[in-house]
Parts: structure tokens; C-alpha cells; sequence
């Protein structure tokens, strides 16, 4: 009895734990500062390897963001990849000293938006967000909604299969 309430807990914690250890992929249109401590990860380069791959220990989601830019021979489409901006941190006075609080928030809703940028002859910026690991892949949002099946079918084989242990 003792055996299978550790092994659901372990499980649910598991579940738990990879629901919010999200990982994105990670491209920029730009190189990066050379001073920072990344490597040249240019989305021209783009590929769903582990190259591209970043932990994101401050978000919960996945950006895709589309530009277009208008160059004399016409329109060109490139695309960022990234973690989601949801990390907010504040000042908090806290046993006689300031320290910083970091807060993880939701500000998006999953879905593509655009916005308009401000700039004359600019077309706008499509911002794609996405929950579930490595959902800002070149396919559409649909790796998040197989996994989240994926989990709770695991979940139930395992609560069937430990009923029938004990």
C-alpha cells in the first residue's frame, strides 16, 4: 500500500516538475554581442537540434516572433525564437534589508497576435505564444497539446496499473 501511494506521488511529482521546466528553442536574427557568453545561434541557421535549445527557469511559455522587412526588392519573412519575457522583479524590503523578488507572471494567452509597428513602411510583428517544451518549433502550436494528452494518458495507466499491484 505504502509502495504504490510513493510511486503515484513520485510520478505526480515527476509530471509536476517537467510542467514547469520549460524549454524553448532559441534564435536570434541578429549576432549576438560579442561580449556576452552565447554562441551564435542566427535563425538563418535554424535546425530543431539541441543546438538551439535553451532552459527557460523564468517562463512558462514559448514566443515565435515573425518581422518582415521591406528592402528595395521587396518583402523579406524571418523569424526569433525564444522563452517568453514573464520574468518580474521588484524591490522587497525584507528583515531590514532590500532584496529582490522575482516573480514569474502570465501576461500572454497561447495563439499568434500581431502588432503594429510604428515606424512608416514597417509591416507588423506576428508574436506566436505557446505552452509546453520546444513548442516554438517551425510546426504550429500542436507539440503542446500532444504532450498534455501524453501526460494525463500516463497518469491514468499508472493509477490502473497500480490498483492492480496491490
Amino acid at each position: 500500500m505504502y509502495k504504490s501511494a510513493a510511486v503515484c506521488v513520485f510520478l505526480l511529482f515527476m509530471l509536476l516538475d517537467q510542467s514547469n521546466a520549460v524549454r524553448c528553442y532559441r534564435c536570434t536574427v541578429a549576432p549576438t554581442n560579442r561580449h556576452e557568453n552565447r554562441s551564435q545561434q542566427l535563425c538563418l541557421h535554424f535546425s530543431e537540434s539541441d543546438e538551439f535549445v535553451v532552459d527557460c527557469p523564468y517562463s512558462t511559455m514559448c514566443v515565435k516572433k515573425i518581422f518582415k522587412y521591406q528592402l528595395l526588392d521587396g518583402v523579406i519573412e524571418t523569424v526569433e525564437r525564444n522563452c517568453a519575457d514573464q520574468k518580474y522583479t521588484e524591490p522587497d524590503f525584507k528583515n531590514g534589508a532590500w532584496q529582490d523578488k522575482t516573480t514569474v507572471e502570465e501576461p500572454y494567452e497561447k495563439g499568434c497576435s500581431s502588432a503594429v509597428q510604428k515606424l512608416p513602411g514597417t509591416e507588423p510583428t506576428t508574436y506566436c505564444y505557446c505552452k509546453g517544451s520546444l513548442c516554438n518549433s517551425a510546426n504550429k502550436e500542436t507539440f503542446s497539446y500532444h504532450t498534455d494528452a501524453m501526460a494525463v494518458i500516463f497518469v491514468f495507466n499508472a493509477m490502473k496499473y497500480l490498483r492492480n499491484v496491490d
